[in-house]
């Protein structure tokens, strides 16, 4: 949640860099065993990465070539900017409303996701001979 909520709050993605430096201020090193994380540089690039809840590509333009993380397929399935923005505010004691234009985005994301269930519902209905009337 704090990978996902650091690349959501600096507008849905994140350079490398970045994030390291704030894992750095939360005393977690890349390379450095970690007693809850193990080897961080390991889980973010081989786990989250792999398993597809990060996208880690290259920024194009970049002298020297940097990269950057967003949210992978697996986040957007698994999780909602609504959640991860409510974790953000909660951790600053703060209401989400503190950052107006991520929730605007995450009231709009979940407004999406409900349009696309709802599609998604009505067809599996259909599809089993469920009709609305």
């Amino acid at each position: 949640m704090m990978m996902l909520g650091f690349i959501y709050m600096k507008g849905n993605s994140a350079r490398e860099a970045q994030v390291w430096e704030m894992l750095r201020r939360l005393e977690v090193r890349p390379s450095k065993y970690h007693p809850l994380f193990g080897c961080p540089r390991r889980l973010i690039m081989e786990d989250f990465v792999q398993l597809r809840y990060l996208n880690y590509q290259l920024v194009s333009h970049t002298n020297p070539p940097a990269c950057e993380f967003s949210w992978g397929p697996r986040s957007d399935l698994e999780t909602s900017k609504t959640k991860v923005l409510g974790f953000v505010a909660k951790l600053h004691k703060k209401e989400p409303q503190r950052w107006p234009v991520q929730y605007r985005e995450a009231l709009a994301d979940e407004g999406d996701r409900g349009s696309v269930r709802a599609r998604a519902r009505a067809n599996a209905n259909a599809g089993a001979g469920i009709h609305p009337w």
